[in-house]
């Protein structure tokens, strides 16, 4: 039966639908697919370890609500969300581009402290460090983060500074990003349903990562406690994370600020 998203607190709920944009709903589908299946082999000692009952019939409920929507039929793609892969492309090669940045001004920052030469200078970088502390999930307004890191790069004093120590490699770079992001944003948009259909898409999508992850870190502690290393390995995140090719990323059950990434 499908979850009820009525009953979400909207603090929590605007919390999923963030996560959730970061995933496509096909992955998210056969994922908790996958993690239910194990589930129903290794329910009781998943439940030592802070998965239980009431988690996995959220789990499905979540589930059935991306079935119910259409999630995974061929007659359903006008409504599905769907992440083509010129944006996922487009996004992570911006976010590599914010990262550069931001290191090199970091850098800077450090720099122009030491020298004491410009107070206004250090000001800026500080701010613009602050302002993109973490990455965008969506592409306008990473976009714009990386408009006001190029503004600091070319900033006289910091250009200065970071001359021979990348910064004008990672101005390039961040102003080549931008308007290649938000080409690829644009075109993606056709393939998406409704606002409101992506936003329940989002909110369900999120609701499935935050519990297969649950179900992952449960399943990482049981396997150990009983030395039954099949238990982990039936509840990995490859569905979740395929786009990726695979990552390191389900075992910690998050991802860094600094290392943001958009999924198909």
């Amino acid at each position: 039966m499908p979850i009820n998203l009525e009953t979400i607190p909207k603090t929590r709920r605007l919390t999923l639908i963030r996560l959730g944009e970061q995933f496509g709903s096909q992955d998210t589908l056969d994922q908790a697919n996958q993690t239910l299946g194990a589930y129903e082999k290794h329910a009781p000692p998943l439940r030592m370890s802070g998965f239980g009952a009431k988690h996995a019939a959220e789990l499905a409920g979540a589930r059935d609500g991306l079935v119910e929507a259409g999630v995974g039929r061929e007659a359903a793609k006008g409504k599905k969300k769907v992440t083509g892969e010129a944006y996922v492309k487009a996004y992570n090669q911006a976010a590599t581009a914010r990262i550069n940045a931001r290191t090199v001004l970091a850098g800077v920052k450090e720099d122009l402290e030491a020298s004491g030469e410009s107070e206004e200078a250090t000001a800026t970088v500080a701010a613009a460090l602050r302002q993109t502390r973490s990455a965008a999930k969506k592409a306008e307004p990473l976009a714009q983060q990386l408009a006001l890191l190029a503004d600091t790069l070319k900033h006289p004093a910091v250009a200065a500074m970071a001359a021979d120590q990348g910064g004008p490699e990672a101005l390039v770079d961040v102003q080549a990003s931008i308007p290649v992001l938000r080409k690829a944003d644009q075109e993606d948009v056709g393939g998406r349903g409704t606002p409101v259909e992506t936003e329940t898409l989002d909110l369900l999508d999120g609701i499935i990562v935050q519990l297969v992850r649950r179900a992952r870190r449960a399943a990482l502690a049981a396997s150990k406690r009983l030395g039954n290393p099949a238990m982990a390995e039936a509840f990995k995140l490859d569905k979740l994370y395929r786009s990726k090719g695979g990552s390191g990323a389900e075992d910690e059950g998050g991802e860094d600020e600094d290392a943001e990434e958009v999924k198909g």
